[in-house]
């Protein structure tokens, strides 16, 4: 298809459509209140036309190297831009001879260095006199956690402002200013709305990768038609999605706990589609089977068990079924955490009063033990398990939910009639 049949034709200059539409002033950035919004920190810095350096922390395309050109254009700064990616230690020096010749002439130079945490502790710390000189405004960017990724003493020097991913509202406002901005297509094009809500899906709180898919999906659609899902689809191809690791996984358990089998297959697909291993969702599961399911439905967590060795036996894709079935069943099951909650109280017990001897006749080869085996039914004796410092506690209290009730029955019945004889009977 040529440029010529296609809503974008001879309109689309040279510069993708997110470089395009990258804000110029403060007003124009969208999302991230927290830092911006009226009385935030970062816009009050700004108001006053200064600005120390800055750690700017946050997931790809949540707006980092915005807003270092914002903030250099609000500081009055001289903009310079190295990645730690593809840059190294002589293009710093170059950058920083060249903001020294800057400052002899009263200009301030603001050094956005993208991808920060990949320059060695060595490298960061060789920015630290040109910092300390106030020679540069070092603005960094980095989507690691500061603490573990930056030089502690570089970071000591420079403000932290984290960024979030963008909400699905901040990219609807972004995808309607791309449509109707002389920067973006003015607005000559339209995009239907199963199509807007699968752009704003797909980039997963991601501007960058939103308009980038949004400027593919206009070159696949025919002149004088709207874009649609078809062409979200044909633009994505692989269709991969920005994968949220700890979310997804965290949002699956949660479902499970919550009893909501449909929420819990969902969560699996995303993070199936995401790319995740099935060895962690299988290890997810498996905890999940006694510490949310339990004694309500002891099967649960020979489901699991199985559903793992599917995993590790089958492989994907094939493992995916036993991972669909185990995660239904474990999100249908009646719950009860008390078998794990039974054993933090004991913990907290041995915590708060320490360790106690074992009795005399628990220990190995004991003669006073008696065996209740050797008594015949009903196999109870009245005699003492735990520490006799202890012995009136009760760490278990089993729920009343699915076959945990029966449990529950049994345990008053063997305490009560354990409290009423007396040892040796």
């Amino acid at each position: 298809m040529s440029n010529d049949s296609t809503l974008l034709g001879a309109l689309a200059p040279a510069a993708p459509l997110a470089a395009r539409m990258r804000p110029a002033t403060l007003d124009e950035v969208v999302g991230q209140e927290a830092l911006v919004g009226s009385g935030a920190p970062l816009r009050r810095l700004l108001e006053r036309g200064e600005t120390p350096s800055l750690l700017l922390w946050g997931p790809p395309g949540s707006g980092k190297s915005t807003l270092a050109a914002v903030i250099a254009a609000a500081v009055r700064a001289v903009p310079t831009s190295l990645s730690a990616t593809s840059d190294g230690v002589a293009e710093v020096r170059k950058a920083v001879a060249a903001a020294a010749e800057r400052r002899a002439h009263g200009e301030q130079t603001l050094l956005f260095i993208d991808e920060l945490h990949r320059f060695s502790r060595t490298q960061q710390d060789a920015l630290l006199p040109h910092v300390e000189a106030g020679t540069i405004i070092l603005v960094g960017a980095t989507t690691e956690p500061p603490p573990r990724a930056i030089s502690p003493a570089l970071l000591s020097r420079m403000r932290t402002f984290r960024l979030t991913a963008l909400s699905p509202d901040d990219l609807a406002t972004l995808l309607q200013r791309a449509l109707d901005d002389a920067r973006g297509f003015g607005g000559k094009i339209a995009v239907d709305d199963d199509a807007r809500r699968q752009l704003i899906g797909y980039a997963g709180g991601d501007a960058r990768r939103m308009l980038t898919l949004l400027e593919l999906a206009v070159l696949m659609t025919p002149a004088g038609k709207p874009v649609t899902p078809n062409e979200v689809l044909l633009a994505a191809q692989d269709r991969s999605l920005p994968y949220d690791q700890s979310g997804v996984t965290s949002a699956l358990i949660k479902s499970i706990r919550g009893n909501d089998p449909d929420a819990a297959i969902w969560w699996l697909a995303t993070a199936l589609e995401g790319g995740e291993d099935p060895r962690i969702i299988a290890r997810r599961l498996l905890v999940s089977a006694s510490e949310d399911v339990g004694n309500a439905d002891p099967s649960a967590l020979s489901l699991a068990v199985a559903a793992a060795q599917v995993v590790e036996l089958a492989g994907s894709p094939e493992c995916d079924y036993a991972l669909a079935q185990a995660v239904t069943y474990l999100a249908s099951a009646p719950k009860s955490p008390r078998a794990g909650e039974a054993l933090a109280a004991a913990r907290e017990q041995i915590a708060h009063a320490g360790q106690l001897p074992v009795p005399g006749h628990l220990r190995a080869a004991a003669k006073t033990y008696q065996s209740p085996h050797a008594v015949g039914e009903p196999f109870d004796l009245a005699q003492e398990y735990l520490p006799k410092e202890i012995a009136a506690k009760r760490f278990y209290d089993p729920s009343g939910s699915g076959a945990e009730a029966q449990l529950r029955d049994r345990i008053t019945e063997l305490r009560a009639t354990r409290a009423a004889r007396k040892p040796g009977e």
